[in-house]
């Protein structure tokens, strides 16, 4: 399918068709967490992942944020959430620039509608649907699983049909889901949250899962054996 047509899976309920461009430029450092996250080696670590790798993911995360209040059109200053920017260390703070976007002080024309110019679908590689990975971490899971609903509310947002910018209201929707990625990410990364597993998972074992401990060695849906009496 090509890009535009409806999402699946975790995506299903995405509204793939709006009018807000703005929607879409947000969406971008989000997706680009997304594909950080699924190609980091740390998150295949079931036990958990390190320093770096959480503050890398924190800092794209405050790179999502500021994306948020960028196009939340707030005239009157209103205060829009700061605790995910004050999550990142003081001396790595990212500056991307005071007012990447005007025009919102003045009447514009409308927009004519616009497809979501990333693929939902499952057809670009570069943002894999669930079926399509193989997470053994379930920090990982948790996250992409936080990350993808994200996405999704970013695309049902009233604002879509706007042509640009989004409510206040919105805005601070799209801050609960980032609140909610943070948590995550604090509760499972780190050091300090590492765990110990012990255990090789039975789909990995050399010589098959039915080599496990605990596993029974019927597969299911074999015949069932009969025995016949002369």
């Amino acid at each position: 399918m090509p890009i535009g047509h409806p999402g699946q899976e975790q995506f299903r309920r995405a509204i793939v068709t709006l009018r807000n461009l703005h929607i879409a430029a947000a969406l971008s450092p989000v997706f680009t967490m997304r594909a950080e996250l699924l190609a980091n080696d740390e998150l295949s670590d079931r036990g958990g992942f390190d320093n770096p790798t959480r503050d890398h993911l924190v800092k794209l995360l405050v790179y999502c944020d500021r994306w948020r209040r960028r196009v939340t059109h707030n005239p009157d200053n209103a205060p829009l959430g700061d605790k995910i920017e004050k999550a990142i260390d003081a001396k790595a703070i990212i500056d991307i620039g005071d007012k990447p976007f005007g025009g919102d002080d003045i009447q514009n024309q409308s927009g004519g509608l616009l497809s979501l110019p990333f693929a939902l679908d499952g057809s670009d590689p570069d943002i894999p649907l669930q079926s399509q990975l193989k997470l053994k971490s379930t920090h990982a899971l948790v996250l992409m699983g936080a990350i993808d609903k994200a996405i999704v509310a970013w695309t049902r947002l009233n604002s879509r049909d706007r042509t640009r910018f989004i409510t206040r209201f919105d805005s601070m929707r799209i801050y609960g889901h980032y609140q909610e990625i943070l948590g995550y990410l604090t509760a499972f990364g780190g050091e300090e949250n590492r765990i110990d597993v012990a255990q090789v998972l039975p789909s990995e074992e050399p010589l098959g899962a039915d080599d496990s401990p605990n596993r029974k060695a019927e597969r299911a849906g074999a015949p069932a054996v009969t025995t016949t009496s002369k």
